[in-house]
């Protein structure tokens, strides 16, 4: 019997996790299938207990939602509060993880960062911040300063990292509200979770320089992903700043996604990451991929 995998969503039409998880399931030989499906927010609870699905992924702006429709949350779940990737157990009940914590971690490992000890500018105080904190936090990162817009919503953001946090004392103290780069701080990392560069015009999440932050940052990351990488990546490349979009964070979650619903069988990692350049190439333009970051 073909197992049904969906992603849900509001867009989804521009999502390259189809050609991903085909190519996965072609090279694992698995009889499934994956499609898109364009949701409104009162239908993610009723799609995800429908009988015909096996599980799938959910996007922006449904993560929460979903996360609420779970019976079995995984840590990552509750410590978020999001829900990215779920699965019908044997049992009929709904699990579910939070996937772009965990590629997050691939993709900061596949561009040679070390989280470890690490201190972070992390741009952005929502959905993919609160992945990004709990998985610094987990990686025992020194500390994590929170410049967004909006300041509330990044002391929201602490507060909740302080209380799902394996150790409540060390996360206070390594979480903290910027409401600018500290003056004369270096840091080994800028982390954008803003869905700044989406769209082409957008300006830059914070400029590195020259002129204005250049020299301060080990390191890039961009939880927005294009075809080539996004404009600040290669602007920071040219900085001489290593850098990384958000394509190897969206194929990780992506593989471990896959690994949730077949376990025992190993993510085609490569193969899938292939299958989003070339659908990215076809394209031949910026995408927002399945929101910052997401399934």
């Amino acid at each position: 019997m073909t197992l049904r995998f969906v992603l849900l969503g509001e867009p989804v039409r521009h999502s390259i996790s189809p050609a991903m998880h085909r190519a996965a399931f072609e090279i694992r030989e698995l009889d499934a299938e994956y499609t898109a499906r364009r949701t409104a927010p009162g239908e993610v609870g009723s799609i995800m207990r429908s009988a015909g699905l096996a599980g799938g992924n959910v996007t922006l702006p449904h993560k929460l939602r979903a996360a609420r429709a779970l019976m079995r949350p995984s840590a990552a779940v509750r410590a978020t509060g999001a829900c990215n990737c779920w699965w019908r157990r044997t049992d009929g009940e709904l699990a579910g993880d939070n996937t772009d914590v965990g590629g997050l971690r691939i993709a900061l490992c596949r561009l040679g960062f070390q989280v470890q000890g690490a201190r972070v500018l992390l741009l952005g105080a929502g959905g993919a911040a609160r992945a990004a904190v709990h998985a610094l936090l987990e990686g025992g990162v020194s500390s994590v300063e929170i410049l967004n817009r909006t300041p509330a919503r990044a002391h929201a953001l602490r507060d909740r990292a302080m209380a799902y946090a394996t150790d409540a004392a060390r996360a206070a103290d390594a979480v903290r509200v910027a409401a600018a780069p500290h003056p004369g701080a270096t840091y080994d990392l800028v982390l954008n979770s803003t869905s700044l560069g989406l769209l082409p015009g957008d300006p830059f999440p914070l400029d590195l320089g020259p002129g204005g932050h250049e020299g301060r940052f080990g390191a890039a990351v961009d939880m927005v992903y294009a075809e080539g990488g996004t404009a600040w990546t290669r602007h920071a490349r040219t900085l001489g700043i290593r850098a990384a979009d958000g394509l190897d964070m969206l194929v990780g979650q992506a593989a471990l996604s896959l690994e949730r619903w077949f376990p025992g069988i190993e993510a085609p990692f490569e193969a899938m990451r292939e299958a989003a350049v070339a659908e990215l190439a076809a394209r031949s333009g910026p995408e927002s991929g399945d929101g910052s970051g997401a399934g």
